[in-house]
């Protein structure tokens, strides 16, 4: 593309100055900056969240989140708009447009038509945000609006959306919002996945852990703590999980080292995917831990190689977290017959009788009432990865079989079990 295309990019190659002479020089950046995303935007080319409809308005909904916005999902069907979203005293209704070519100014009349409405007046403000760029009746309309519109139109980047024409106005601070005036925030739930050997599913029990609070409701925070960071690997930057009686919920992913509480202010639930290394993991999140997970199996090598190294890492916890209450999860687990389940049960449960004698937050969980079962579901969970790698999905081992689907009642039978068994009834009422 050359410059003798656009006669105003010829007078800015050559160094003419567009401006009257009045205007600062803050406010020729800030003009030309927006002068130029104008007249650029329209060369956009479609990035790979923007392959379809579902995977564009999930992207919208993660940029939003990360603007520190609670999104909720409208009711299916619902007109006028995609996504609501929350922040403080703010509301705003949320149009996602995924289009090949640039937005048209009939799509933007409509969305304003809809913010007119009964329906729509409940609305502070409509976001508009498409994937491509905008012609020139839209970005005429746009400029027709002025500076106190109620509509905002941008288009959604990797890391952000680029506004067009005015931004958004700015969102009160968190310490002026009806929840805060100094008043702290209700604290988070801290989950701690270890380990007591390689391949026992500790990062797949985190993962889902995540996604059985998600489906519940909860937004979760999951830190990767382990060097290998597989849990970035396979889950990415996390999933939004959307709910159609109206509130969707996200699983944000976070490097150890980056991990901040503020980062997560939405997230009530923390599960750490922690190193194999206690030493290795921050002290001070170890401290945090309200819940241990250490997954194991129920065969005989198993109970018997375990149990030692399980008994270590309870050990080596209690020296840093007396409070956190603790469990041994069976993972991987294969229905044998009676016979062989009441032999495995008992030296399951001989295995840990010391620990459980010295330990009353000690928790040998029986698989006959929660644990976690063998699928292929599990067992191939990653493989999005494989098929994709260009384009690399974020995906959890949810998905319906026949109409049932065992990882994910596992899991919400695990969350359910946590919250009923050992007193997680802080999960609900916002208490500590």
């Amino acid at each position: 593309m050359g410059v003798t295309q656009f006669p105003l990019l010829g007078k800015l190659a050559v160094g003419e100055n567009i401006f009257p002479k009045h205007v600062s020089n803050a406010t020729r950046s800030n003009l030309l900056n927006k002068t130029l995303r104008l007249l650029f935007m329209s060369s956009h080319t479609e990035s790979s969240f923007a392959d379809n409809f579902v995977e564009f308005e999930q992207h919208v909904a993660k940029l939003f989140h990360k603007g520190g916005w609670t999104v909720e999902t409208p009711k299916p069907n619902q007109p006028g708009y995609d996504l609501a979203i929350r922040k403080g005293d703010m509301v705003a209704a949320v149009q996602v447009k995924w289009l090949r070519n640039n937005v048209i100014a009939p799509n933007l009349l409509q969305f304003a038509n809809f913010l007119d409405s009964q329906e729509g007046q409940k609305f502070n403000y409509g976001f508009f945000v498409t994937t491509r760029g905008y012609g020139g009746p839209a970005r005429a309309l746009i400029r027709a609006w002025g500076e106190d519109t109620k509509i905002h139109c941008g288009v959604a980047q990797e890391n952000n959306i680029d506004w067009i024409g005015i931004d958004p106005p700015p969102v009160k601070p968190d310490n002026e919002h009806p929840n805060g005036n100094g008043v702290k925030q209700p604290p988070k739930v801290y989950f701690g996945v270890f380990t007591c050997k390689g391949g026992v599913g500790k990062t797949t029990v985190s993962a889902h852990l995540a996604g059985a609070f998600a489906l519940q409701g909860f937004n979760v925070a999951l830190v990767d703590l382990d060097p290998e960071q597989n849990l970035q690997k396979l889950v990415g930057d996390g999933v939004f999980v959307p709910n159609p009686k109206g509130v969707g919920t996200s699983i944000q992913v976070f490097d150890g080292k980056d991990w901040h509480e503020d980062a997560a202010r939405d997230c009530k639930i923390v599960i750490c995917d922690c190193s194999p290394a206690l030493e290795r993991n921050p002290k001070e999140l170890i401290e945090k831990l309200d819940y241990c997970i250490i997954p194991t199996t129920l065969n005989p090598l198993g109970i018997n190689k375990h149990g030692k190294v399980i008994e270590g890492t309870v050990k080596e916890i209690r020296t840093i977290n007396k409070k956190a209450h603790l469990f041994v999860l069976v993972n991987n687990f294969k229905q044998p017959s009676t016979n062989h389940l009441r032999i495995l049960k008992k030296a399951f449960f001989d295995a840990y009788k010391e620990i459980s004698k010295t330990d009353d937050k000690f928790h040998c969980i029986d698989p006959e009432e929660v644990c976690i079962r063998t699928s292929d579901l599990l067992y191939y969970w990653g493989i999005h990865l494989l098929e994709n790698p260009d384009n690399l999905p974020s995906e959890l081992a949810f998905n319906l079989v026949g109409g049932r689907c065992h990882p994910r009642e596992d899991f919400i039978n695990l969350s359910d079990y946590i919250e009923t068994k050992a007193a997680l009834g802080s999960l609900r009422n916002g208490s500590s």
